[in-house]
């Protein structure tokens, strides 16, 4: 890759301080505004002009943050979802969640391109993780509270639906997304769900955990 224009490489080095997540979330945003293009003749990225008057923000939080607003609508609406679900996320959790007939493995594939998430299994189960942590929780704290409440009780209602057979697998999940969603009696039930599952097991500090 062509080196930047000395201005703004310096710019970029002094507010990474020497973190490399920032780096890399600048160098996606060059690309994403196209001051990082790929050269199929040299085979590498090439700087434009575009490079020398891009305005970075001065954290991570706020390069992941302007890159998800740079996403087309269902693209945000895909990864805002997503973040509900949790860091790691079941291609047919999501799919249940979003009650819509939109092409997700299609909008997957475009958040993969963007390297925000990437895949983690197909079997038994095709699963999805957010490429960084710190995506994950940016993306997630741009929702709404009230909104964040409704995306939990569907994800709870969701695993419940396609998991009913499973569901002990699943009870800290659906703890976490009832407590979340501030459903108290839900949330009560699978905890204590669990905490009788991990005495099954004499898991002890899970059962206080739980309790």
């Amino acid at each position: 890759m062509q080196e930047l224009p000395g201005r703004t490489r310096e710019t970029i080095l002094a507010r990474a301080e020497g973190n490399p997540f920032f780096v890399e979330g600048v160098v996606r945003s060059l690309i994403d505004l196209g001051g990082l293009v790929w050269d199929t003749s040299t085979r590498n990225r090439q700087v434009t002009e575009k490079a020398t008057n891009i305005s970075l923000p001065d954290t991570l939080h706020g390069v992941i943050i302007a890159r998800v607003d740079r996403l087309d609508d269902e693209l945000q609406r895909v990864l805002r979802l997503a973040s509900a679900v949790g860091r790691s996320f079941l291609y047919r959790l999501l799919e249940t969640v979003m009650e819509t007939e939109q092409q997700l493995g299609e909008s997957l594939a475009a958040l993969e391109d963007r390297e925000l998430i990437r895949q983690q299994a197909l079997a038994p189960e095709l699963e999805y993780v957010f490429k960084h942590a710190l995506a994950h929780e940016a993306t997630y704290e741009s929702i709404l509270l009230q909104a964040r409440r409704d995306l939990h009780a569907r994800v709870a209602r969701a695993i419940e639906n396609l998991f009913p057979d499973r569901l002990e697998e699943f009870l800290g999940l659906l703890a976490y997304h009832y407590t979340k969603a501030e459903a108290w009696k839900q949330a009560q039930e699978c905890l204590l769900a669990a905490g009788r599952q991990a005495g099954r097991i004499a898991a002890d500090l899970e059962i206080l955990a739980h309790l």
